[in-house]
């Protein structure tokens, strides 16, 4: 009989399967009809169990030495949707990372920058103090030496907020995979600011 059959299969293979399912791997041996009425007597019968997936019903065979199957059957999609969660978290934690590494790559290396930083810093003071000296003289000097020198200091100042905005921009960058605070970063790596030197420029505007 069908039912014999059918409860046979699915107590040897002890999967879930559906009605086609079960039709097809029998080879034929009984049509689709006979098969889906064999499920379900077997089924009010109480013999296996039927689970609906969708519009989909879904039979396995209740064994009696492994009672404690029918949680894992029903955990399914627990477990499915929880696996898919993790997937999805996975993904958003590498593309971050990933977008981290590339501008982290693309942006100078931390003792370029400060190397960098401190030849500006030098550079600008040095003319600065030219500048200073020049401004505090009794000399005369030409209305057009005069401009050359205050084009000269405009061309550093701008050089100088351009950098100090790389340097910043780097920084923030770094941070936003630190796990520690910003004044943290700039101790153990010995970055000292504008701010924390009282270094102050004007521009000539």
């Amino acid at each position: 009989m069908a039912s014999e059959a059918v409860l046979k299969y699915l107590t040897d293979t002890n999967r879930p399967y559906s009605c086609a399912d079960v039709t097809t791997n029998l080879r034929g041996a009984y049509t689709k009809t006979a098969v889906q009425k064999a499920l379900d007597s077997l089924s009010e019968a109480g013999k296996i169990r039927c689970k609906l997936y969708g519009k989909q019903k879904v039979y396995v065979a209740i064994q009696l030495d492994t009672i404690d199957g029918d949680s894992d059957i029903e955990d399914y999609d627990n477990q499915l949707k929880n696996l898919t969660q993790s997937i999805a978290d996975r993904t958003n934690a590498l593309k971050m990372a990933e977008t981290n590494l590339k501008s982290l790559t693309s942006a100078p290396t931390t003792e370029s920058a400060i190397t960098e930083i401190d030849e500006i810093k030098k550079r600008l003071e040095k003319h600065e103090m030219k500048l200073n000296n020049l401004r505090s003289s009794t000399e005369i000097i030409s209305a057009d030496e005069k401009n050359k020198i205050l084009n000269e200091f405009d061309t550093f100042f701008r050089e100088y907020r351009k950098r100090k905005r790389i340097s910043n921009d780097m920084i923030e960058a770094i941070l936003e995979g630190y796990p520690k605070s910003k004044k943290t970063f700039l101790e153990e790596f010995c970055i000292e600011t504008d701010e924390m030197v009282d270094f102050k420029i004007m521009s000539n505007s």
